[in-house]
């Protein structure tokens, strides 16, 4: 019995193998398709590059313009990234060389809008001949020099001289290192429309940044930023454990799930809060960061386009018509205090008694250090 359903099942494979296609497939190149496949590589590394400098023009103002509220969170930078061909490897290398005319010597790659290499003069592709009047190697060499030579007086605020080479011309310029939020902002390739806050720095998805355009973008990278200056991921986790602590009380006195259902309710309750926190905070860094802040809500209308369900509805995050309303009204009051030339700085809850500030979630004044996380 056992052989005769044996030879079934191989007679059953043998039928379906006969189910592939029927049509004559054209005759392929192999030449054409690796140089289709060099064009697409190609195609992907522009896209990165113009990734890449997008990301670093909206967050370089928003780190440098909020260093002031990030308390002992902060670092010098100087808003630059030099490459030669040897960082690279692979296809992404053929690229860089095909259609950048990368080599061996060290050029700048990125230079973030409003940052110090910018205001020095720096421009992308310049190439670097010498960093304070020595000499930069070639090849595999070249990092371990910005390593020895840069790395260090930029962590230490100081000036730094680069020689550069601008389409044959021979130019100086003086960096001066400035201080901003230690948070950075890196670029994931992921097709999602998303972007989260780890706590100690922000990740962009490149769906989110083929989604949305302009200074929407850098609202979103300040929402991010909030989340991160206000504690959100350490103060989940506390919550996280004390919602599951009530639970277990609750289900073992009510011999119930009642606790799994206030562990669920209480959850996305503090999630919201912190959705809400984020955006208004996050709207403050954008206006101080001098971005176009005013038009966040909108990209809240264009989130409605995509997920029309949550309109009026929410999760772990408030529905999309209650963020939008709020939103104007911190914009109104961001308005509002630059009309009357006051500081720009998120109001924090009231102490009725005392008539003081408090601290707010996480918040606190200009200088005091602000919890970490999401």
């Amino acid at each position: 019995m056992a052989v005769l359903r044996a030879i079934l099942v191989l007679i059953l494979l043998v039928l379906l193998c006969g189910c592939g296609s029927v049509t004559r497939r054209p005759d392929i190149d192999d030449v054409e398709v690796a140089a289709e496949a060099g064009r697409m590589y190609e195609m992907v590394v522009g896209r990165d590059q113009v990734m890449l400098k997008r990301l670093s023009d909206l967050s370089t103002p928003l780190l440098i313009g909020n260093a002031d509220l990030c308390g002992d969170r902060t670092r010098f930078i100087i808003a630059m990234a030099v490459h030669n061909l040897d960082d690279y490897r692979g296809r992404r290398r053929d690229a860089m060389e095909s259609v950048y005319e990368m080599d061996e010597r060290i050029r700048v790659t990125l230079v973030g809008r409003e940052g110090p290499a910018h205001v020095a003069g720096l421009r992308e592709d310049d190439i670097v001949l010498a960093v304070n009047d020595i000499e930069t190697p070639r090849g595999l060499a070249a990092s371990a020099f910005f390593k020895l030579h840069v790395a260090p007086l930029v962590e230490a605020g100081k000036p730094i001289k680069f020689t550069l080479l601008r389409k044959a011309q021979r130019i100086t310029a003086l960096v001066q290192p400035v201080l901003a939020c230690d948070y950075p902002v890196r670029l994931q390739d992921n097709g999602e429309v998303n972007a989260y806050a780890t706590g100690t720095s922000i990740v962009i998805f490149s769906g989110l940044m083929n989604a949305f355009s302009g200074d929407e973008l850098g609202v979103v990278v300040a929402h991010e930023m909030a989340h991160n200056l206000m504690g959100h991921r350490e103060k989940k986790t506390l919550e996280l454990w004390k919602d599951i602590y009530i639970s277990r009380i609750l289900d073992g006195a009510t011999r119930t799930n009642a606790g799994s259902i206030y562990g669920n309710f209480a959850y996305l309750d503090s999630s919201q809060d912190f959705e809400y926190e984020a955006d208004y905070v996050g709207l403050y860094l954008a206006a101080r960061a001098g971005l176009e802040f005013e038009r966040a809500p909108e990209f809240l209308r264009k989130l409605a386009l995509d997920s029309p369900a949550s309109i009026n509805r929410g999760s772990t995050h408030p529905k999309l018509a209650a963020r939008y309303v709020a939103q104007e009204a911190a914009i109104a009051e961001i308005h509002k205090k630059t009309a009357l030339g006051q500081p720009l700085i998120p109001e924090m809850k009231i102490d009725t008694a005392e008539k003081k500030p408090t601290m707010k979630d996480g918040w606190a004044p200009v200088g005091v250090g602000l919890g970490l996380g999401r």
